[in-house]
């Protein structure tokens, strides 16, 4: 029987007792139902441990789905079985679980853990030493469980079948669930020395009845028992039906799963400390002082920096898995139990350095990088102070990716010192934005910093005669070059007639320009006469007239094509594979590229750091204000490294072309700057002599933080021009492919493109010498680059079952496949009559739909496998982030690592017989079957969205 909220905690710390065993210097925490607490945090909650700063401590922690298999994962170990004792009528040793007591939080965590010295204002420090699995006492094996459940992100949208996700009484279906549960064992040593995971068998979620006489039809109680059947070879003991669970029904089960090998990857998932603000809170929804993030870095190498709200800080951790993917996106990882060993240190407010002053979230460190993680709401229990479990249908990733910025930005700047510019800049160009978790109710986003970008102090060592070996392309025999003649401005075309025609299988070279570099036309255009035909812009106009699909403008990028391939036909597929990638350099030798920090790019949709918006003169409003910057770098190779170094930046002056058209924001393709002297520059004369002219002096910066961006050639805007309309854009991305922004588009990488009109008429551009997951302020580092590559056709009367599943650019490595999702898949068939709608309706939350269920679909066609395979796989071996962020129809994409699907070296079919994967819901987690009605009434209002 559940006892009230008062009674109960009152109950729970009264009976608390420490164990607490001391080896030498080292506290350990042993598991067991008096040192650990049910699915909250509390600044009231009774410690079970009190430490030194700077103490080691081991804390054994167990997973709360570790009942999902009473006999692989709890039977014969005491702890585990103290813990989850729930027998007879009124025989549970714990009673109170979640916030309220009725379930509403499920994470069983160790502690809390008293730091002496640790007082508010403080940050605690924690180091993951080691982390290990827990094995079973009996069987010496280890094994996890994955519930693929209705607060998954893939209860979002329709099963494969096109029906929608059901859980039983949750979404009004009580006949119909299609929660699933995987159970995984963890392989340690296979003999090979290959560690991983794999999946042993799965079953469907069945309607049981707990001892208590309460009949739940879908995952709905934290600690719920499975009574198992028989099934394979397995016979399980007669414990927990002996215990008083029952079920309305056998269980159906898939004993011969998909063998996939998920790679180990110990975490904690659950680790922090109770906020001030409120008595008990759920654990469910990350927070400030941290608790749920679900971020696979938290391992053993990594510390976590926490604020302290409350005395002694009470340190608690918890749902642990073996295995998690970039978005946790069914519902769990792999959870299960394991140890881990940590040393815990006091920061005094006192002492804090410039970062440690502005540390307002929970903040993660390796030897290599800085983990940020941002939330829809950085501290949900302010926002939603009277009701938190509004969180739960407020959850975006939107918003979550807003805030992940903003805090990367605070970081940076106060790390190592940068400017506002500085930082939007290096943000844009090196570092990486994926998702942590969609499933907690108050969802993630992580920014990864690479430590190394920054470690260079200003200027560099290399002289300049050092630095201008940049190697020339070895060109095909087949070559497009680069000159007003052989590219178009801003558009695809099914119209546009082809500049070459090629035979499948060809290799061929193409040099590409980029349209950003008259931000510069002394180090990119002068010189160079390709560039300088394609630029040629002046009183009697410009060389290059019609830009964009209606001619004015709304498009943006230099394009060379299209190519004609013949054999290419509507319904083949055409694939490019990428050769070799160089840049272009000017007469001196030397390679430049440019990022514009401008309106489009997702800073501009947050406040400055001073709390004031982002301007871009007539375009927000603001004729007299623009925020807008240009950041000029070269690209440097030397010493057998590749990178770029800021040269310069400069703010966005006004702008009058050679018509006398005035603009005061960067608002058309092609726009050429004429510059002061500046520095040690003194610029050519050439672009004010062919009729530019500005308002004022611009405003410079000329000693920029050196930061240096590994160098990433990649290829932004390639692809097919669509049947459905004569001219579109090439901003936004299509079925066809056209403006990825995927900074794997790279050496090495193969891509595959629905072809829709004869010919494939393929064109390319947008060239990139490095750019960040999510190419946050507009741009990557926008250079001109020359690219080697092998062009053929597959007939769709060849294709294999993915490639007849293929409607959107699929990107393919060795060890890799690249899945493509947009806000709309196919944005010019929702908005046919407007198409330039896309640019209002971007979404990361949509954009994240269509990856996942293009992931799915072609998991399922590739391997053959099940959708409940699929979704378990997906969930703990796939990497959801940001392609980008700015180009009108956002995009996601997923990383399928091929290893984990081969077995003995070869790909295998699923044998899961057949059957349709679990299905979809909307929601935030656990709830217990008692005093949530109020939050369920939430959550299904957001199974509406």
């Amino acid at each position: 029987m559940l006892l009230s909220k008062a009674a109960a905690f009152l109950a729970l710390v009264s009976s608390s007792t420490l164990v607490v065993v001391v080896h030498a210097q080292t506290k350990t925490l042993e598991l067991s139902s008096a040192t650990v607490h049910w699915g909250y945090f509390s600044k009231l909650e009774s410690p079970v441990l009190t430490v030194e700063s700077g103490d080691e401590v081991i804390v054994e922690m167990a997973t709360h789905h570790a009942c999902d298999d009473y006999d692989k994962m709890i039977r014969g170990d005491p702890g585990m079985e103290d813990i989850f004792l729930w027998g007879e009528k009124d025989m549970i040793n714990e009673p109170y679980r979640g916030a309220t007591g009725s379930g509403d939080g499920v994470h069983i965590l160790t502690g809390p853990i008293y730091i002496n010295g640790a007082e508010p204002g403080d940050i605690l420090k924690v180091e993951i030493l080691e982390l290990s699995p827990r094995k079973n006492p009996v069987t010496g094996k280890t094994y996890g469980s994955n519930a693929a459940a209705w607060w998954g992100f893939q209860a979002r949208t329709n099963k494969a079948d096109g029906t929608p996700h059901t859980a039983g009484s949750f979404t009004d279906t009580p006949n119909s669930n299609d929660e699933a549960i995987t159970i995984y064992e963890i392989v340690e040593d296979d003999g090979t020395g290959n560690s991983y995971a794999i999946p042993s068998y799965q079953f469907m979620w069945p309607t049981i009845t707990d001892p208590d006489g309460v009949t739940r039809d879908y995952i709905a109680y934290p600690g719920t028992c499975v009574p198992h059947d028989e099934h394979g070879d397995t016979v399980p003991s007669s414990d927990i039906a002996d215990r008083g669970w029952t079920k309305s029904a056998p269980i159906t089960y898939f004993d011969n799963p998909y063998p996939a090998k998920i790679p180990l990857n110990y975490h904690i998932g659950c680790m922090g400390l109770p906020p001030a603000s409120h008595d008990m809170v759920d654990s469910i929804p990350p927070m400030v002082t941290g608790g749920n993030l679900d971020n696979q870095r938290i391992g053993a190498g990594t510390t976590m920096y926490y604020p302290i709200e409350v005395e002694g800080a009470l340190l608690s951790m918890g749902d642990a898995h073996a295995a998690q993917g970039d978005s946790e996106l069914n519902g769990t990882g792999i959870e299960t139990s394991i140890t881990a060993k940590i040393r815990v240190t006091v920061i005094k407010a006192d002492s804090f350095n410039e970062w440690q002053s502005e540390l307002d979230f929970p903040l993660g460190e390796t030897e290599d990088e800085w983990i940020v993680h941002g939330y829809t709401e950085t501290d949900y229990l302010q926002t939603f102070f009277e009701d938190p479990s509004a969180i739960y249908g407020a959850s975006s990733i939107d918003k979550a990716m807003r805030n992940a910025f903003t805090q990367t930005r605070k970081f940076v700047m106060a790390a190592y010192g940068l400017t506002e510019m500085e930082a939007v800049s290096i943000i844009t160009q090196g570092i990486d934005f994926a998702m942590t978790q969609v499933v907690d109710g108050n969802w993630g986003v992580h920014g990864v910093i690479p430590k190394a970008i920054f470690a260079s102090e200003p200027g560099t060592d290399a002289e300049p005669s050092q630095r201008r070996k940049l190697q020339a392309m070895e060109e095909a025999e087949t070559h497009i070059a680069l000159s007003n003649e052989t590219v178009h401005w801003g558009y695809f075309s099914k119209s546009l007639e082809p500049i070459i025609t090629i035979e499948s299988g060809t290799e061929i070279t193409v040099e590409m320009a980029t349209h950003h570099a008259c931000d510069d036309w002394d180090k990119m255009i002068e010189g160079d006469d390709g560039m300088e035909s394609i630029y040629l812009w002046n009183e009697d106009g410009a060389n290059n007239d019609y830009r964009g699909a209606s001619g004015t403008g709304d498009g943006v990028h230099i394009l060379t094509g299209p190519i004609f391939v013949e054999g290419a036909e509507p319904g083949d597929i055409l694939k490019v594979e990428i050769l070799d990638l160089k840049p272009r350099v000017n007469p001196e030798g030397r390679a430049f590229g440019s990022n514009a920090a401008a309106w489009w790019g997702f800073q501009a949709r947050v406040n400055k750091t001073d709390g004031t918006a982002f301007t871009a003169g007539d375009f927000t409003g603001t004729p007299d204000s623009n925020d807008e910057f240009v950041t000029i770098y070269e690209i440097i190779e030397e010493d057998g490294q590749s990178y770029v170094i800021p040269s310069y930046q400069f703010e966005w002056p006004v702008i009058e072309d050679p018509q006398g058209n005035v603009r005061n924001f960067i608002a058309y393709p092609g726009t050429c700057v004429p510059h002061d002297p500046h520095g040690d520059t003194i610029p050519t004369s050439v672009v004010s002599d062919h009729g530019w002219t500005k308002t004022g002096d611009v405003v410079y910066y000329d000693n920029p933080f050196q930061a240096k961006i590994p160098i990433n050639y990649h290829v932004g805007c390639m692809g097919l021009p669509p049947a459905s309309h004569e001219f579109v854009d090439s901003i936004p991305p299509m079925v066809t492919g056209g403006n990825l922004d995927n900074k794997r588009i790279g050496i090495g990488t193969t891509m595959y493109y629905p072809v829709q009109v004869a010919g494939a008429l393929l064109s390319m551009g947008d060239a990139h010498a490095a750019q960040g997951d999510s190419e946050l302020d507009g741009t990557g580092i926008e250079t001109s680059i020359t690219g080697r590559f092998k062009i053929s056709v597959i007939k769709a009367a060849d294709f294999d079952d993915w490639q007849t599943e293929l409607d959107f650019p699929l990107g393919e490595t060795d060890t890799e496949w690249i899945v493509h999702g947009f806000t709309e898949t196919d944005y010019l068939a929702t908005y046919a009559d407007d198409p330039s709608a896309i640019y209002s309706a971007s979404s990361v939350d949509l954009a994240m739909r269509n990856a996942y269920t293009q992931t799915r679909k072609f998991m399922m066609a590739m391997y053959g496998m099940s959708e409940i395979e699929a979704n378990t796989f997906i969930t703990q071996g796939i990497n959801f982030g940001m392609t980008q962020l700015v180009d009108g129809n956002w995009g996601v994409h997923a990383i399928i690592p091929k290893a984990v699907f081969e077995v003995d070296g070869e790909t295998t079919g699923g044998g899961g017989g057949g059957t349709t994967a679990p299905p979809e819901s909307d929601g935030g987690y656990y709830l217990g079957s008692v005093s949530f009605s109020a939050v369920v009434a939430v959550l299904a209002a957001v199974m509406l969205l």
